[in-house]
């Protein structure tokens, strides 16, 4: 995710597919990444070290060495396999610690800024290789020291690690801070951009298909992401929890039931209405959390339909003395306000939120419908 989220314009990246992660970079250079990922912990709590001899350390440059002397990729003879390694970069990403007493990487950073020679650090592999007690880990190393000696010595030279990757979410979400997104959506957008890339994964696993991303691929594919992310407007989701118990005994519906905009029967309209209740509230909630609404401009929201219920409840029972007349008086009320496009902060409302705020004040109750609302209900 990290990877496909920092990918440039030329290059691809593939999961599951030439590696655990791979790029391909615009100047015909791949990087090939295995990643490690463990649950041991030392005494204190932290995660365990790389060791030298260290079972994934070992498991992964086997598969590499493999991968390099891969007859069916056409890489049987050495200058194919010196081909190959010249323009790839080997990663090995862990949550482990890199730890001092891990010779081998120290010496491979030591070969690579040319402070030992080739058979200084041959001769360290030798001695691992013969020191191990572990049969699988030393037909691994043995793989790797049978590589011709000018293969070898580049692919140590294209080794690199990157330890104590333990907070890699956090590493994604400042990449998505570094594109210039709304900081409150960054952790909404992650969860989205996430979700379609699990469902990727799934998808082309299931199918049997590679799954590489070009540039443009995830440019299409996640450009409307951002540009939701990135508009001003407040970002409304969808009430997606449980009911309360007994919602026939909300006040709101009380009301509605009052003037026989429903009846008990209807429990699947009765449950719509809650759900717009509820997901009004929350969703003010949210907004206010998150900093997107101040609760000063929730106050002037609801202070504005109080307002225009107000003059239609006023202007609608204005002369009106015949109690038999009430009911319909006080559906054409909410029929009226149902009608009205209301808004808050500027952004106009979906039905269901207009709907679910009129709910919501009823249900406290600040406004009513019937003449005596107040009386029956507060």
């Amino acid at each position: 995710m990290y990877k496909l989220l920092i990918l440039k314009k030329g290059e691809t990246i593939g999961f599951e597919v030439l590696d655990d992660v791979h790029t391909q970079l615009n100047n015909d250079h791949q990087v090939l990444i295995q990643i490690k990922h463990s649950i041991q912990k030392k005494s204190n709590g932290t995660t365990a070290n790389l060791t030298e001899l260290d079972p994934d350390l070992w498991k992964t440059m086997y598969n590499w060495s493999a991968v390099i002397t891969d007859k069916n990729d056409g890489r049987e003879s050495q200058i194919d396999q010196r081909k190959f390694v010249e323009k790839t970069t080997f990663i090995l990403a862990s949550n482990k610690s890199f730890t001092s007493s891990n010779t081998f990487l120290s010496k491979i950073s030591d070969f690579q800024v040319g402070q030992i020679d080739f058979e200084k650090m041959s001769n360290h592999l030798k001695t691992l290789h013969a020191s191990t007690k572990s049969e699988e880990i030393k037909s691994h190393i043995g793989l790797v020291i049978s590589l011709d000696e000018s293969v070898l010595s580049e692919f140590l030279r294209n080794i690199k690690s990157e330890l104590n990757v333990a907070n890699i979410i956090d590493q994604c979400k400042t990449a998505l801070e570094e594109k210039d997104v709304n900081p409150r959506e960054i952790d909404n957008l992650f969860n989205q951009l996430d979700s379609v890339v699990r469902q990727d994964i799934f998808k082309n696993f299931s199918d049997n298909k590679k799954l590489i991303y070009s540039f443009e691929e995830r440019s299409r594919k996640f450009r409307r992401y951002f540009d939701i992310a990135n508009n001003p407007d407040l970002k409304i989701r969808k009430f997606e929890g449980g009911l309360p118990d007994r919602i026939e005994e909300q006040t709101f519906i009380k009301q509605l039931l009052d003037i026989e905009d429903i009846n008990l029967s209807e429990q699947e309209i009765i449950q719509n209405y809650t759900r717009y209740r509820i997901m009004l509230e929350s969703n003010l909630s949210n907004w206010v959390a998150e900093g997107q609404l101040t609760s000063e401009e929730i106050g002037i929201f609801e202070d504005d339909i109080f307002r225009q219920w107000e003059t239609e409840y006023r202007s609608s029972y204005r002369g009106k003395g015949n109690p038999d007349e009430y009911i319909d008086i006080a559906h054409n009320i909410l029929k009226a306000m149902r009608s009205k496009a209301l808004s808050i902060s500027g952004q106009t409302l979906l039905s269901d939120m207009s709907h679910g705020s009129l709910y919501s004040l009823s249900n406290r109750p600040v406004i009513g419908w019937l003449k005596d609302w107040k009386e029956k209900y507060k």
